[in-house]
């Protein structure tokens, strides 16, 4: 069956889905908005459907519009994806990995990961993904990267997973904190003071499921950050507290000077996985630095 649609038509269906609007679209392909207008008219010809609807002056993807979003997602990402690969072959490099980090997860241990590739798998080469941090698991599904590294709950069970360990979860605030003075620091004591996290979802395998659900706790406030460093920022400021791996959270206490505190006994801990596709072109070069990310991450659990 002949493909109706072409490349520049699924970059226009793409730039609408990320931008949400015709204007700011047009301003992305740097083409008029009439233009843009006439290649909408165009794939929704070609394709004998309607692809968006207008309400309240917003266009507004139809049913079948969501089907080739999706689409066009997939195959552009891809042909990104292919472009960069063909270019890295120039420099010897076969196959290469793409790394998603979640949001929790620290950086120091990476030049490590690039030096061993270097000295061990120069034919490998390794990409950080950026923006997959709140949703890795999302990214690996939809092939956007190929590794994810994430804290919690074990990945679902249709990915080639690697357990890398227990982690302490740990308190951090600034050292003038009130609750610095402490030596530990019992879960009810942070309903005292405002709380800094990425985002206010509670999520699973979480501080808000290991600590605060499990405590019947809540903190009186809770401060929305989005990444690391604004939380640790807000912390280090005096204006809150938080609760990080101790994985991230030693790594990146003295940048912000910041105390770390175990909670309770240390009995609350997460665990870290690594997630992989298994059916993939580059599966072995997967596995490879899967492993490899194994050797350099060393847990006690």
């Amino acid at each position: 069956m002949a493909i109706r649609l072409s490349i520049r038509q699924l970059q226009m269906i793409r730039a609408l889905e990320v931008s949400g609007s015709v204007t700011a679209a047009a301003v992305a392909l740097q083409v008029s908005q009439s233009a843009l207008s006439h290649r909408i008219r165009e794939a929704e010809r070609l394709l004998e459907t309607a692809l968006y609807s207008r309400q309240n002056k917003k266009l507004i993807a139809t049913p079948a519009g969501l089907r080739v979003q999706f689409a066009a997602r997939r195959v552009l990402a891809e042909l990104e994806r292919a472009d960069q690969d063909v270019a890295h072959m120039s420099g010897g490099v076969t196959a290469t990995v793409r790394l998603g980090l979640e949001a929790y997860a620290p950086h120091h241990w990476l030049p490590e990961l690039y030096q061993k590739l270097a000295q061990n798998c120069p034919h490998i080469g390794l990409e950080i993904a950026a923006d997959v941090g709140l949703n890795p698991e999302a990214a690996l599904r939809q092939q956007t990267i190929d590794i994810a590294l994430v804290s919690g709950l074990q990945p679902a069970s249709d990915f080639n997973c690697i357990h890398l360990g227990e982690d302490p979860m740990l308190a951090l605030m600034a050292n003038t904190h009130p609750l610095a003075k402490y030596t530990h620091l019992l879960p009810e004591m942070f309903a005292q003071f405002p709380y800094v996290a990425y985002h206010t979802n509670p999520e699973q395998g979480r501080e808000y499921d290991l600590v605060f659900r499990r405590q019947h706790i809540l903190p009186t406030h809770v401060i929305s950050a989005g990444v690391t460093e604004a939380v640790l920022t807000i912390v280090g400021d005096g204006q809150g507290i938080t609760i990080l791996p101790a994985w991230t959270a030693l790594s990146q206490a003295p940048k912000y000077g910041l105390a770390t505190r175990p909670i309770g006994d240390g009995e609350y801990t997460t665990r870290w996985y690594l997630a992989g596709l298994h059916q993939v072109a580059n599966r072995e070069a997967i596995i490879e630095v899967m492993q490899m990310i194994q050797n350099i991450v060393r847990f006690n659990g």
